[in-house]
This record gives structure tokens, C-alpha cells and sequence, in this order.
């Protein structure tokens, strides 16, 4: 199914306790205080006192976070991930 409207990737943390990834995604950890996704070459790992995954679809995913305690993003570059033309 093609999709009406191209998503971009976007990382939205709202008032420090709500998190929102629209587009692709990989999540790599979850546990009760924290979780890790990871886009295109990016990985993002938000650690606080209470991490509660409120929707997770294919295309977006929506947590909620009690008590932000810390948020890390790192370049980790995807390997054969080339961009020269």
C-alpha cells in the first residue's frame, strides 16, 4: 500500500514527559526506565523513573515518561549504509 503522504522521521519530546517518533524506526531496548529506538543512523535512549509505551505502530510510536532523569542521541552510522552517489 503507497502512502498518500511521505513521512519524515521526527523525534518530538514534549514538556519532558512525552515522546513521539513518526516515520521509521527500530526500537532497540525497553524496560521499565528506559527505551532506545533507532533512525536511519541514529539511536535515541530516553532513561527516567517510569517509561510506559502508550501506542506503538509501525510508523509511530508514543511513550510517556515519568521523572526524566536523562536522553542520549549518538551517530552510530548503520554498516553498508553508503551515501555517495
Amino acid at each position: 500500500m503507497k502512502k498518500l503522504f511521505a513521512l519524515h522521521p521526527s523525534i518530538i519530546l514534549d514538556e519532558f514527559n512525552s515522546l513521539r517518533i513518526t516515520g521509521n524506526y527500530r526500537l532497540l531496548a525497553l524496560s521499565e526506565q528506559s527505551v532506545s529506538f533507532q533512525t536511519n543512523d541514529y539511536v535515541m535512549t530516553v532513561k527516567g523513573e517510569d517509561v510506559t509505551v502508550l501506542m506503538l505502530t509501525e510508523q509511530h510510536a508514543h511513550i510517556s515518561i515519568d521523572e526524566l532523569q536523562e536522553v542520549t542521541v549518538r551517530f552510530t552510522p548503520e554498516v553498508g549504509n553508503s551515501y555517495e552517489s
